[in-house]
Parts: structure tokens; sequence; C-alpha cells
């Protein structure tokens, strides 16, 4: 997508959201997983109805419609925490994107795609999937804040049987990680609610009492928050692996 470098400060956030969500509703269009808007050529039924409204009220449409099935990440209010959360996005910008989001790597393989959004939204740890346990679908998995349900994703694509939302809960430490953990469930296909939440410290995920059988997440070297040692009393009948 375009560069946000020109923006005013306030508009960076809102605008990287944009850019990422895009991109999801226009893989999905792509795939036929929801009907041609963004895609639709020239935005033919858009510009039937629109009259007065600009481009920006388009892709708010399209956000609105998505959150019903899909809230994270599509429910941009919650997300981001503000009633008018894209009123700061520059109408030109949107237009500007709306113009080359057909022109997206929308074929891309997951991991691939996966990965261009955590660019995008400045995450930028380096996994070592290969580390990761064999799972079951009866485990229940706590995937740490840093790696915004990448390590889910690692997971389910690859260990057949593995659900994202029957096995994982995915604790996030910023809205970027929040925007990519629902950008994994859009791209898993999972609709309904999700277990993501906001929980930089882990302070709810303990308070809620729940039990794991794993607990994934970054090394401390790698930039992870916690140490294993710290994870073990709070986790203690959990497998730890930190990568």
């Amino acid at each position: 997508m375009l560069a946000l470098s020109t923006l005013d400060p306030h508009a960076v956030a809102p605008a990287t959201y944009l850019s990422a969500t895009l991109h999801a509703l226009a893989r999905e269009e792509h795939v036929a997983r929801k009907p041609r808007r963004l895609l639709e050529p020239e935005h033919a039924t858009w510009m039937r109805f629109r009259g007065r409204l600009g481009t920006r009220a388009f892709v708010e449409l399209l956000l609105e419609d998505a959150a019903v099935s899909q809230p994270e990440p599509f429910d941009a209010a919650a997300l981001l925490g503000a009633d008018a959360p894209l009123e700061p996005v520059p109408e030109d910008l949107v237009a500007d994107w709306l113009a080359v989001v057909s022109r997206l790597p929308l074929d891309a393989p997951t991991r691939d795609y996966l990965d261009q959004q955590a660019q995008r939204l400045g995450l930028t740890a380096r996994l070592a999937y290969s580390d990761l346990h064999r799972l079951q679908p009866h485990h229940r998995v706590l995937e740490l804040p840093g790696t915004g349900g990448r390590l889910a994703a690692h997971v389910v694509q690859t260990q057949p049987g593995v659900f994202l939302k029957d096995v994982f809960t995915i604790a996030c430490s910023s809205w970027q990680e929040r925007a990519l953990a629902g950008l994994v469930a859009v791209e898993l296909g999972v609709v309904g609610e999700v277990r993501i939440r906001l929980d930089p410290d882990l302070a709810r995920t303990r308070a809620a009492g729940e039990g794991f059988s794993h607990v994934f997440g970054l090394r401390p070297d790698k930039g992870g928050a916690f140490e294993r040692e710290q994870l073990a009393l709070w986790f203690p009948s959990a497998d730890i692996v930190l990568v």
C-alpha cells in the first residue's frame, strides 16, 4: 500500500489500520468469501448509491459490514478506541488506496501474506516456528503478547485438526498485535467471537483462571516480555515454549 510518512502523526495509526484491513477485505473478496465491493469494477454498486458520501464512508461501511461476523479485526472503534477512528485519514489517501487495492498480491501464500501484514503493523520479530510443539484438538494454548497470533496461524495451518477458535487464546500488548491476531482469524476463515484480548501484563488472563496445556511466546532475547521462570509460576501445568 502507499507510504504513510507524509501524514500528520495523529492519522498514522488509523491509516495503518485501514491499509491492513483493506488488504484483508480485498483478499477475502478475491477468494469469494465476501461479496466483491472493493474489487468490483469501478466500484459500480457504491457509485450508484453513494450520493454525497466520500470514499472514507465507503470503507467505513465495508468495515462495519465485515465486523458483524468478524469483529476482530474489523470493529475499528473497538480496536482503536475511538468513536470515529478513521476520521483523521484524508479522503484523497483513501481514494488512492482504492485505486491500487486490486493490484496487491492477493494470491500470496498465507505465511507471506501474514508476514507482510506484520511488517505493515511494525511487528518484525522473526519466529522459530519449528520449535513449536505438536498439538491435539483438546489442548488449550495461550499465545503470549508479542507475536500477534502468528504462532497460532502456523500451528493451525500445519497441524490438521487443530482450530484457532477451539484451541487458542491470543493475548496482545498493543492495538497492532490485536489487529494482526484478528487478521490471522480472518485469514483462517474464523467467524464470530475469538479469544483475542488486549492484556499486555497477562493480568486479565491470570484473573480469569483459565487452564492452559501450553504457553507459546517470544523469547526475551527476541523482545518477549516474559521470562520462562515467571510463566512457570503463573501457569504451572502448562508446557512453556518460547521461540
